[in-house]
């Protein structure tokens, strides 16, 4: 056989070996190229409703704590006009259905388990506001512990959402 062929031969596979390690290279960097925005933008939307969540979450336990000093000590409505209302807890509600349509499941979980604890703190404040004597009611304890389950929630949110955001975007 003529070395010329053989030489053909033994090149050709290699070349398109080649050629197709290239083109999927370049496929792959296409598509870092197109995905890196989009990437960036979808960590950005994470972000505000993160910060969206838990701007409201400080907002409501804030006014649910008013609403359950004036509930236990009349003297404190005169402090604070502060009644409790259906409507109290829709905007936390609102950023609590962002952060489960963002994501990623593990803190859209822990968004409606903040929801949920927030229906519960104002349980407990109805509760309290329809007994004879709020202090000596065990509805008392029930409001801090309800109280201290949704500000641990919204603590294992913050970190959570901190470990995602920075693990997501890396060190920058």
């Amino acid at each position: 056989m003529d070395s010329a062929v053989v030489a053909a031969l033994i090149t050709t596979p290699t070349a398109v070996l080649a050629a197709a390690a290239a083109y999927a290279a370049g496929r792959a960097q296409a598509r870092a190229a197109h995905r890196g925005p989009v990437d960036a933008i979808r960590r950005q939307h994470q972000r505000e409703a993160y910060a969206a969540l838990v701007a409201e979450v400080a907002k409501y336990e804030n006014h649910m704590f008013r609403v359950y000093l004036a509930t236990i000590d009349p003297r404190m409505q005169h402090h604070w006009n502060d009644t409790l209302t259906t409507q109290d807890n829709e905007a936390l509600v609102f950023a609590a259905a962002a952060v489960r349509l963002e994501g990623p499941a593990h803190l859209a979980d822990m968004a409606h388990q903040i929801e949920l604890a927030s229906n519960h703190v104002y349980g407990a404040v109805l509760e309290l506001q329809h007994t004879d004597d709020p202090v000596a009611s065990p509805a008392d304890t029930k409001f801090e512990e309800r109280h201290n389950t949704l500000k641990d929630r919204a603590k294992a949110f913050v970190e959570a959402a901190s470990a995602h955001l920075n693990g997501a975007s890396g060190r920058q």
